[in-house]
């Protein structure tokens, strides 16, 4: 009998440590995604699908219009060009989390390029731009397309 209780004793160590293991593959994910709500990342590439953070590019004003204007016509979006007439180029920001982000451009949209340039510039997590073009699109394009 002592040696059955041995026996399970070491099978669940085992079978815990195999569970440890395997959490730990994918915990640096895990926390962005529950934290943040989503992540630029794969989390599992079988049953995720990732989020593109790199689709406009704010090197230069024309070049953010450009991809902001390809990406319309891809996703066949609203025409852009109103809202894209109205950006600002120059603000000083300060961005905490994905939430400002978004907060920042549902109240100033005109405000995205800077916004996009200060987290490049500042070394800030993708999945805040994001969130602030998320909220860039619905500023200029409703659901009904």
């Amino acid at each position: 009998m002592q040696s059955l209780y041995k026996i399970k004793k070491h099978i669940f160590i085992f079978l815990m440590t195999i569970a440890l293991c395997s959490c730990s593959k994918y915990g640096d994910s895990t926390f962005s995604l529950i934290r943040d709500g989503f992540s630029c990342r794969h989390l599992l590439p079988d049953q995720y699908i990732p989020i593109d953070c790199y689709r406009f590019d704010y090197s230069s004003m024309d070049r953010f219009k450009d991809s902001m204007t390809k990406h319309a016509y891809r996703h066949n979006l609203k025409d852009p060009s109103n809202a894209l007439s109205q950006l600002t180029t120059n603000k000083d920001l300060s961005i905490e989390s994905g939430k400002d982000s978004e907060e920042l451009i549902t109240a100033y949209p005109e405000d995205i390029f800077v916004l996009g340039r200060y987290i490049r510039e500042n070394h800030k997590p993708r999945e805040w731009l994001f969130a602030g073009e998320q909220a860039f699109l619905r500023s200029w394009n409703n659901l009904n397309r």
